[in-house]
């Protein structure tokens, strides 16, 4: 719920005597303003105010260097310093804020800063009414789609329109949370904003649900394998990309089911839901209670007997399967002998008391162990 402090510099440029010294706002995100006189009081900024400064104590470029650094240390968007008695920041201090990525204006000792402030934070609160507002159709979208009327018109006033592209990609980092929150979410939030342009985010219980609308698969792949090669706590799952509004929830259920996948039943922490395979029929099931009778009914004999004699059967029999039912293939997988392992596998036959072979029953136990890959939480 920020805006681009470039946007906040344009609307007031023209009208009051205030100039960028920075080569550019760095893409800032300012998400309110703020009075600030000496860095002490920094610490107390939450991160993304536009920060005031009168310039009363600017007595060198040590001090304004210190201070620059105090804002920077908290996320400050940017400063904005007062020319007392025509002291303006040094060529060196601008180059530093460019290096640093800092927005750095002075404003004339005759800028009225009340009316400055006055006017960005009426544009502050008028975009995060906006935001509220697409937030909340987004989630009535997602829960009451058959409702068109409750967030139709303010996706298309915002330039959401009926008939684009849409994806959801659902993502946490849950390894980061304090109790003060979760700084690391909060950084990925201000990333997808900015290069995310087109988008809705919300966090939902420690999680973020963001709307990427108008944009391909392929640089969505290129964002979030980004963000989730960088960092192996951070977990996302990627919704299939639909044509219209109507069927946001659709993406949003697909996100869901990948995000539950990762890092457990697959072993990625980035999911596309139309990479699932097999787990799209199985994770999409609306009675997944189903299951373990499913199991108990094919393998359940074979995992009593491990449990009762302390052997591994279960675990040659998916060797078995995984190595598409090849006796030489699975004796090398388990290294050990084929003889060894023939005997082994007659054992599970008898213990079975069905044929392992048959087409049906193949199918029945591959699918027994996609059934355990999801594990029972997923139950």
């Amino acid at each position: 719920m920020a805006v681009e402090l470039k946007n906040l510099y344009a609307d007031v440029q023209s009208e009051y005597d205030l100039e960028l010294l920075t080569t550019s706002c760095f893409g800032k995100k300012i998400g309110w303003v703020h009075m600030v006189e000496e860095k002490e009081f920094a610490p107390l900024l939450h991160g993304d105010e536009l920060v005031f400064n009168s310039g009363l104590n600017y007595t060198s470029e040590e001090w304004v260097k210190g201070f620059i650094d105090s804002l920077i240390k908290v996320h400050a968007g940017g400063l904005i310093i007062s020319s007392h008695k025509g002291k303006t920041p040094s060529k060196e201090t601008v180059e530093y804020c460019n290096r640093k990525h800092f927005p750095l204006f002075c404003a004339s000792w005759n800028t009225p800063y009340i009316d400055v402030m006055r006017k960005f934070s009426e544009i502050l609160l008028k975009n995060e009414q906006r935001e509220t507002n697409l937030i909340t159709a987004l989630k009535n979208a997602i829960y009451y789609p058959e409702e068109e009327g409750l967030y139709l018109k303010h996706f298309e006033h915002n330039g959401f329109f009926r008939d684009m592209s849409y994806t959801i990609i659902i993502l946490s980092c849950y390894t980061y949370d304090t109790e003060s929150g979760n700084e690391r979410l909060r950084q990925i939030e201000n990333t997808l904003r900015y290069v995310l342009r087109k988008s809705i985010i919300y966090e939902e219980k420690g999680r973020l649900i963001i709307l990427a609308a108008g944009y391909l698969i392929s640089r969505l792949q290129k964002e979030f394998g980004k963000i989730c090669r960088e960092d192996v706590n951070i977990y996302a799952g990627v919704g299939t990309t639909v044509k219209r509004v109507l069927d946001i929830h659709h993406s949003y259920e697909n996100a869901y089911t990948a995000y539950r996948l990762t890092k457990t039943t697959i072993p990625k922490n980035l999911l596309y839901y139309d990479e699932l395979g097999i787990y799209k029929i199985l994770a999409d099931v609306k009675e997944p209670s189903i299951y373990p009778a499913f199991v108990e009914e094919t393998l359940g004999p074979l995992m009593a007997y491990d449990e009762k004699k302390n052997t591994e059967y279960l675990k040659i029999l998916r060797a078995f399967f995984e190595n598409d039912c090849c006796v030489l293939q699975t004796a090398r997988a388990l290294y050990c002998h084929k003889n060894t392992l023939n005997y082994k596998m007659n054992a599970i036959k008898e213990i079975l008391d069905y044929d392992i072979m048959s087409n049906e029953n193949r199918v029945r136990i591959m699918m027994s162990f996609y059934i355990l890959n999801l594990g029972a939480d997923y139950f």
